[in-house]
């Protein structure tokens, strides 16, 4: 099946290529099985994956990207899959809010409501993770982050994504008319929501942290304090931290965001292990603190990180998709001030049976689509009928994105530094602003 994405073309080429070539690693990784279309995070077959070569770790970030294709089958397909034959419980996942953020793109929620008993079923066996009557506790593992520096606890990851698997079930609830069942998913929600703040916030570190099993909490900065701002879980007065991501002696390095704190005596520990969240730069986490970036700059009224900022830290995700040879390349992790692929160079010195350093070629293991689509073009998906549109890459000379399917309707969004923003709905309604570095528009489909 051909996979067909918006076109998107700027005045920064490396950006272009970079957009072209993530395109392009989607497609290769859409694989028909008998259990319909699912999407792969290794492009060979890895000992860990479930059925189909199927891994959970990377599901939302699939969805993510996936929500702008042409065609929402495949993912219609793949979010049965995982509520039939795969296993969405193999490591977090946020399967409720994946599966409502494909919606509220394409308007359709007929598949969330016909799956939302088994998303129901799925998110109640997550009990067997609760570290107490309120909170979650998951092994870094299973995060897929293995070997942080803050271990094995109550993670504000695992806790993030209860609290939208919450949400997302809540508003099904609501559209399928269960008024009860929706309320109670709320209240859970808020719950959850007021635990994160109050008990994974370190005055210390000035970001969320884990609770080790020792009911310690643990005091290092490690980029997965922002996955809580995804969701708009921080109460207000935290997001100081946001300031780190520019700090070249904590998360910012030349090759892009180091995992954890550059400060840290366990930064960069060896193990004897190739996948280590301990300090490299992993795309997974880049992905997800850029989203945590583009929720907060769309929702706060004096943020502490501008969009030209915001910009700076998406072009170097940008530009660190290449090989030593400069040609468009994705792998699992890089050294944060060379630029090397670590994970492959680590198993090319080992060379041990079983560990092959070809594995991650084309890793399908983060997002990036999105990030331009919401980020840079500023697209806000949502339920209702008003669109708006809140570009950060306002900094760039040029953009514009043009096939966006969204509600049943073609989008084009073009930005132009001297001219200004134009939004084209169906080819037959334009809308303007003047240029300006922060700018929205509201538009009623």
């Amino acid at each position: 099946m051909t996979i067909t994405f918006p076109k998107f073309v700027s005045s920064d080429n490396e950006l272009n290529i970079t957009y072209n070539y993530r395109c392009e690693v989607y497609q290769r990784h859409v694989k028909q099985t008998p259990a319909g279309y699912v999407i792969t995070e290794f492009l060979p077959d890895v000992p860990w994956a479930g059925i189909y070569n199927t891994i959970s770790c990377a599901a939302s970030h699939h969805f993510r990207d996936g929500r702008w294709m042409k065609d929402p089958s495949v993912l219609e397909e793949y979010a049965n899959f995982w509520c039939t034959e795969g296993n969405p419980r193999l490591y977090s996942f946020p399967i409720a809010d994946s599966i409502l953020a494909l919606s509220n793109v394409t308007g359709d929620y007929g598949t969330a409501e016909k799956l939302y008993p088994k998303l129901a079923e799925i998110h109640q066996a997550w009990d067997d993770q609760r570290a107490d009557e309120t909170m979650y506790r998951q092994e870094c593992g299973r995060d897929g982050m293995e070997f942080s520096i803050s271990g094995d606890g109550i993670r504000p990851t695992i806790n993030s994504y209860m609290y939208a698997d919450k949400c997302a079930l809540g508003r099904i609830a609501e559209r399928l008319g269960d008024a009860e069942q929706a309320q109670k998913y709320r209240k859970d929600a808020e719950i959850l929501a007021s635990q994160i703040n109050e008990r994974l916030w370190n005055n210390e570190t000035g970001m969320f942290g884990v609770i080790s099993d020792r009911g310690e909490v643990q005091n290092v900065r490690e980029q997965i304090g922002y996955v809580p701002w995804i969701y708009g879980i921080p109460d207000a007065g935290k997001d100081a931290c946001f300031r780190n991501l520019l700090d070249t002696s904590c998360f910012l390095a030349p090759y892009g965001l180091r995992t954890a704190d550059a400060a840290h005596p366990d930064y960069m520990k060896p193990f004897n292990h190739e996948c280590l969240w301990n300090g490299p730069v992993w795309p997974f986490a880049t992905a997800q603190t850029l989203t945590a970036v583009i929720e907060y700059l769309h929702t706060a009224e004096h943020p502490t990180i501008s969009p030209a900022e915001f910009m700076s830290l998406l072009l170097t995700y940008a530009y660190s998709h290449r090989d030593t040879d400069g040609t468009p390349c994705l792998d699992e992790n890089m050294d944060p001030d060379t630029g090397i692929w670590l994970a492959r160079e680590i198993m090319r010195k080992w060379n041990r049976p079983g560990k092959d350093p070809t594995r991650g070629q084309h890793y399908n293991h983060s997002s990036f689509i999105d990030l331009v689509m919401t980020g840079i073009c500023g697209i806000r998906p949502s339920e209702g009928n008003r669109l708006t549109i809140h570009p950060l890459g306002t900094s760039l000379d040029t953009f514009a994105v043009s096939d966006v399917q969204y509600h049943d309707h073609t989008l084009a969004v073009a930005w132009d530094r001297t001219s200004g923003l134009c939004v084209t709905v169906d080819g037959t309604r334009e809308y303007f602003r003047e240029a300006a570095e922060d700018i929205t528009l509201e538009i009623e489909l």
